[in-house]
């Protein structure tokens, strides 16, 4: 196991190049966070402070190949203006009375097909729709805004894939694809959200105060192997005919590139 981190971008690629030549490894943890925290350790990184290629910054995310948990990419509320109804008279109007008696939306809405609720997420070129089949539109989201949102939390990422198989009842991982992602590509998180890939997801109750209870309304990805589709560059980091100077570089280069453009 590698204890100490890598001091540069360029070292980690390469040690994630190692890692990747030592085939499967046993995880360090059981559930679902054991493939994260098994390559952490390899690489001696502890809560994701990871070398960044420059100074914007990049975060590390691993994922199995093959996977059905729901993670969240951010949380964001509508905006103010763009709410037809939301928080409480929202839960009032269309919730339900959960386990605990109290009033509550809790809810996973995807494109097109309405829940158990009756939610229902639509889109056009400009705006992504909250719908209820009997309300109507509740909410509204702009495109512009979630593009800001999600390259604010993730404007670079480090994804490595891996595959997964289980010995001794124990999950063993094989780091074997990794890409260094930047730039937002709108158009693909609509088809991602059209596929229902990216869903949202309402986090709402009543409490006995009569205040409102928002955990944070949610966008979420099925599996984060697909975030690759969601940036319109991406640099392979483990081509033989590319060093990590090389990824770096171009990684910059594609940064500055981003910046200038939101600018």
């Amino acid at each position: 196991m590698m204890t100490s981190p890598p001091s540069s971008f360029e070292e980690l690629v390469e040690q994630l190049k190692e890692i990747k030549k030592r085939g499967y490894i046993e995880t360090h943890r059981r559930g679902n966070t054991g493939i994260g925290k098994t390559l952490e350790d390899l690489l001696g990184i502890k809560e994701n402070n990871v070398p960044s290629p420059n100074a914007v910054g990049v975060e590390l995310k691993s994922t199995r190949r093959e996977s059905n948990n729901l993670n969240t990419l951010f949380t964001k509320e509508p905006p103010r203006d763009k709410r037809d109804i939301w928080n409480q008279d929202l839960v009032k109007e269309l919730g339900y009375v959960d386990s605990k008696g109290r009033e509550a939306l809790k809810v996973t809405i995807e494109v097109d097909d309405p829940n158990n609720q009756g939610f229902y997420l639509n889109y056009d070129d400009d705006t992504v729709y909250v719908n209820h089949e009997d309300y109507g539109t509740c909410a509204k989201y702009p495109i512009s805004l979630l593009r800001k949102t999600f390259t604010q939390k993730l404007p670079a990422l480090l994804l490595i894939i891996a595959d997964v198989k289980k010995q001794d009842g124990k999950e063993h991982f094989w780091y074997n694809e990794g890409y260094l992602l930047s730039d937002f590509d709108a158009d693909e998180f609509l088809k991602l959200m059209r596929e229902s890939i990216i869903t949202l997801d309402l986090r709402m109750h009543i409490k006995e105060s009569g205040n409102i209870r928002n955990r944070g309304t949610a966008w979420r990805i099925l599996n984060e192997a697909y975030l690759e589709r969601a940036y319109s560059s991406k640099l392979e980091l483990f081509k033989d005919d590319m060093d990590a100077g090389e990824i770096n570089r171009r990684g910059q280069m594609d940064l500055r590139n981003y910046l200038e453009k939101e600018e």
